[in-house]
């Protein structure tokens, strides 16, 4: 099966990629770069994907001229809405409109797809074993605590978590390190990182070092009232083996077991108790990372995502 990736985000080379065959012909044209048209074109005209596949901002500000071109080669469209819910109204259904299949990792927004007439399956992040697994730890990782993640002021439920989870541990006795976007140093939340917590964007190639470098991995997540949307770190830290700590959400306990496969804290006060009891308990920690890890390989991986909607690919 030909497959056009529409991005060469991470999200895509290291994750959803991983879930198809060996036998796909996997080929990508990012529509964010310069010149893109002419490269598109010239591929359709010589190799006939069966699909072209986006997620979510990739595509919005090439959309008015991608569907055209799409059209006139009679390519489908799938769109990963991968910021559903909170996105939905703005992004997902004017981008939806030009796609033959929508997949949402939130299934509380396929009854609004069908309410549209838009073909939607439910869709979930998971991780790549190949990729998502322990890694060598590093010394410029190693620590008590660690954070990888952006700072959003377009996510108001975000900053719950961010009080839940990270706010307590910025004054206590913890080697803490955050890698994210220069937003944690300056937003208009006026919520500013210090500068020695905060240690610059992380490459993605380098995220199993640094999940593996730090006794405790800190989750955070943009929804906290959908039955089944969480972060995608959640899948890709447990598949590294990480023990992961989060604040609760309706998803996570949908999906995971606490004190089994990870733990949640439902309170700042509760985070820190948490961090100063699993800290002196490598034994519990290793415990809880490593059926974490097992569920996620057992059931969420992108192997398993891409089996569960195969035959409607197939058909498109």
């Amino acid at each position: 099966m030909n497959i056009l990736f529409l991005n060469d985000s991470s999200l895509l080379c290291q994750g959803l990629a991983s879930g198809f065959s060996l036998l796909d012909d996997i080929r990508y044209i990012p529509v964010h770069q310069s010149g893109w048209e002419n490269r598109l074109t010239h591929l359709l005209k010589t190799w006939k994907p069966k699909f072209a596949l986006a997620e979510g901002v990739s595509i919005s500000t090439a959309a008015q001229k991608l569907f055209p071109l799409l059209r006139r080669y009679s390519i489908p469209l799938v769109y990963w809405a991968i910021d559903d819910p909170p996105d939905w109204r703005r992004m997902s259904r004017p981008l939806a409109r030009g796609a033959s299949l929508v997949l949402t990792p939130a299934k509380e927004c396929l009854s609004l797809y069908e309410r549209e007439k838009v073909r939607a399956l439910y869709f979930h992040f998971a991780c790549n074993p190949v990729f998502h697994r322990p890694s060598e730890p590093s010394l410029e990782y190693t620590c008590d605590l660690l954070l990888v993640a952006n700072y959003y002021t377009s996510y108001p439920q975000r900053r719950i978590g961010v009080e839940t989870i990270l706010s307590p541990l910025r004054s206590g006795p913890f080697v803490l390190k955050v890698f994210g976007n220069e937003d944690w140093l300056n937003n208009t939340d006026h919520y500013a990182l210090e500068p020695e917590v905060y240690q610059g964007y992380l490459p993605y190639v380098q995220l199993p070092s640094a999940y593996s470098s730090a006794k405790i991995v800190l989750g955070l997540h943009s929804v906290i009232d959908s039955p089944t949307m969480m972060s995608m770190r959640t899948f890709e830290a447990l598949g590294c083996r990480a023990f992961f700590l989060t604040h609760w959400t309706p998803a996570l306990e949908n999906y995971f077991e606490n004190h089994v496969h990870l733990v949640w804290s439902r309170h700042p006060d509760e985070t820190t108790e948490l961090v100063r009891f699993y800290l002196g308990r490598e034994d519990l920690r290793d415990k809880i990372a490593r059926q974490g890890q097992e569920e996620v390989y057992r059931n969420h991986t992108y192997q398993h995502r891409i089996q569960s909607v195969h035959q409607v690919l197939q058909t498109l």
